[in-house]
């Protein structure tokens, strides 16, 4: 059982690496490397699942593209986020294992034809709880009540004739993608006694926990009755901007937009002037429309409008599906993954299949 780490730039780091190869052709297909730094911390938990006959290596993103391609080797498995024009992948990579759901920063053409691509979801219930919470919190003014009560106001309570908040229990939820996250979420809505209504591309979809299902053609007229819109669908050429002013303004000035599937699938600068205005009641973001290549870069950031100056926006830094509950099953999960594709058993979890054989 192997693990190692390329944390250094310099060619001895890469012939410590290369020292540890394996001699034997047969165990070098087993070799697995992680690209980046997503899913690093759990590397070793996904080799200790793999157990004896395979080794995983971390290839850092900042290395040079020899010391890329020499890091990555004949590995028969990569796992990453991403794909950038140039990356050396290994010819014969049988999987390109992205370590989540959303595999939009893989680029098809970046990948070698023999292998294929899988991503991994167990992320269901985490992206669920954070919307509810995030409902219930815009109901109940918590983070507004503690802010002004550690500031020494207590003008909230009824006590001193503060005014009543909401409750979610009575109010209309409306969901745009209904898969594996909405249904989560609509199980744990129909508990507290809240009306879920969804909007699907197939309306095959619809379970008997949504009262009232629609077309996304009609995501507008489902707004209108919507107190608060989650927005789940996948990041497609047909989703981008699939929300726009038109549903904005129909969700209206006492609606909330939760956004926990990938920012342009909200028209950005519709977004941002919607709420600017007071068209649209408020925002809880979570998917954003750029990402820093690095914690230090020197622009982080997340949109070309200034979020952060609205009072009716949350902001959170794509948390929503990660969690330990997330990790664990992502990590089993891809496990099987890599076993399978060393063993050429059927895969799990394919968006791309190669088109030939290793």
């Amino acid at each position: 059982m192997n693990c190692s780490t390329l944390s250094m730039r310099s060619s001895r780091s890469i012939r410590r690496w290369e020292n540890r190869v394996p001699s034997d052709p047969a165990s070098a297909l087993r070799r697995i490397a992680l690209y980046g730094s997503a899913f690093a911390d759990r590397l070793d938990q996904v080799q200790a699942l793999l157990g004896d006959g395979f080794e995983t290596v971390h290839v850092p993103a900042d290395l040079g593209q020899a010391e890329t391609a020499q890091a990555l080797g004949d590995a028969y498995a990569v796992i990453a986020v991403s794909t950038v024009e140039g990356l050396p992948l290994p010819q014969g990579l049988k999987l390109l294992q992205v370590p989540g759901i959303g595999w939009d920063g893989v680029k098809v053409e970046h990948v070698p034809a023999s292998a294929s691509i899988a991503n991994v979801a167990g992320h269901e219930i985490a992206v669920a709880e954070y919307c509810l919470a995030q409902m219930l919190d815009w109901c109940h003014r918590l983070r507004a009540a503690d802010a002004e009560f550690r500031a020494g106001s207590w003008a909230r309570s009824s006590r001193y004739g503060g005014g009543p908040h909401r409750e979610l229990r009575g109010s209309t939820v409306g969901i745009i993608g209904y898969g594996g996250i909405g249904r989560e979420l609509a199980r744990m809505l129909k508990a507290l006694g809240v009306r879920v209504v969804a909007a699907n591309r197939s309306a095959s979809a619809f379970d008997d926990l949504v009262d009232a299902g629609f077309a996304l053609a009609d995501i507008p007229a489902m707004l209108e009755q919507c107190n608060f819109a989650i927005v789940a669908a996948a990041l497609t050429p047909q989703t981008e901007g699939l929300i726009g002013q038109e549903a904005l303004e129909a969700l209206g000035p006492d609606g909330v937009l939760v956004n926990v599937a990938r920012g342009p699938v909200v028209a950005e600068q519709a977004l941002y002037d919607s709420l600017a205005d007071g068209r649209l009641g408020g925002a809880v973001i979570d998917v954003w429309y750029r990402y820093p290549d690095r914690l230090d870069a020197a622009d982080r950031a997340p949109s070309r409008f200034d979020f952060a100056a609205l009072p009716n926006v949350v902001m959170t830094p794509h948390i929503s599906g990660w969690t330990e509950g997330t990790a664990s099953r992502r990590v089993a999960i891809i496990a099987e993954n890599l076993r399978r594709a060393a063993a050429g058993d059927p895969l799990l979890n394919v968006v791309a299949m190669g088109t030939r054989t290793a």
